[in-house]
Order: structure tokens, then sequence, then C-alpha cells
């Protein structure tokens, strides 16, 4: 489905909209291989100083649990790091409906469009790029994305934890989520939201690329 906006009327142009997420950066840390201690260290510091605002994508909260908030797509993905997240200091977030009434997590309503915009997750096929699109609901203008590979590791590695349980999704569509982002970041640009790709060696070509020491 080609990109746009449901409920883009003047009325709910930003029902997400938090004025502290439009002054700062946006970090997104999401589960590629090439995430870093040293990468991790430097946002933190950053985050702590109030330089930046943070969203970990799915169990990277177990990395980052200094971040603002913790993106999760999949419901089963929810219930099954519950356990673990109900500890967490942090604000839980999600698109899905069932899973935001039973675990009381904040929802963004979704829908099945590709694209970005700052009313609505678009879901994309991953949950990466709809923690891109809460960053944007939110109102932030600048989005930095670490673990962002879109490739497998040197040693065939698909996430920085490893595999996720085999209850859980596994599959792995670099080419589908690399073709989503394109038109992403078609959208970003003519909302005027700058993303840097700040994931060395990614295989994600449409946003420009940067050390994250560099413009955080």
């Amino acid at each position: 489905m080609r990109h746009g906006c449901p409920d883009a009327r003047p009325e709910l142009a930003r029902p997400y909209a938090r004025a502290a997420w439009s002054a700062l950066p946006a970090v997104i840390i999401a589960g590629g291989p090439s995430l870093s201690d040293e990468q991790l260290r430097h946002v933190e510091f950053r985050q702590e100083f109030k330089h930046c605002h943070v969203i970990a994508v799915n169990n990277t909260f177990e990395r980052a649990p200094f971040a603002n908030a913790c993106y999760f797509g999949d419901f089963t993905a929810i219930k099954h790091y519950f356990p673990k997240l109900r500890h967490m200091h942090t604000e839980w977030v999600t698109a899905d409906g069932a899973a935001a009434e039973r675990f009381k997590m904040t929802r963004l309503k979704p829908t099945g469009v590709t694209g970005l915009c700052r009313q609505r997750v678009h879901m994309n096929g991953n949950s990466g790029a709809q923690a891109i699109s809460v960053a944007a609901c939110w109102g932030a203008s600048r989005i930095l994305l670490l673990g962002f590979d879109m490739k497998l590791g040197p040693n065939g590695e698909k996430h920085h934890f490893g595999d996720h349980p085999s209850n859980l999704v596994q599959a792995m569509l670099f080419d589908e989520w690399i073709g989503k982002l394109a038109i992403m970041a078609s959208d970003a640009k003519a909302l005027g939201i700058e993303i840097i790709n700040c994931t060395p060696e990614s295989a994600l070509p449409h946003f420009p690329m940067a050390d994250i020491r560099e413009v955080l």
C-alpha cells in the first residue's frame, strides 16, 4: 500500500505530539548486530544530561535500560518479555491494541500504510521502522539510528543479542524492509524530519550516514 496518512485533518494534525520531543534529537536503538557498548555509553551519557531522547526497540531495553521508552510491535514478544519489562522504569509503547490493554502500555494507533507521518504509526513491516514513526508522532525533527544494520553480522548474527527465542518471529526480510524505509525517507524529507543512520557499515542506503559521536 502506498504511503499517505489517515486522519490527517487539521484537528488531528499532531494527536500524539510532545513538546519535549520536538526540542531534542531522538535516538532509536534497534537490534542490529553492530550495536556496541561504546555507542550505548555515548548515548546514555548524552541522555543523562538531557541532550536527547531514546527509544529502545524490542529487547534492546536489556542493553539500554536508560531509554526513555521501549517500543514493541509484536504481541507475542511483549508477552515473552513482560516479566522483565514490568520492572523497568521506562515507558512501554506499542501500536498493538490488545497488548496495550493487557499490559497497560502507551498505544499509538497504527496504519497499514507504508511510509511516515506525524499522526499514526505506519507499520512498515518491522519494529525499528515503527519506532521511527513513534518518534515522528511525538514531535522529533531529528532522528538518529543505531542497530539498523539491515544485514547479518560478520558471523551470521541476526541481532546484537543473538537470536530471538524460537516462539518469536525469526524472519529477516531485509530487502522488504529497506524498500519500505526508502518510502519513509521520502516522507521524512517532505515533513522536514532529518533522519541520520549512525549504524556502522549499514546496508540501509536511504539516509545520510554519520558517527553517533559526531552528531550527538
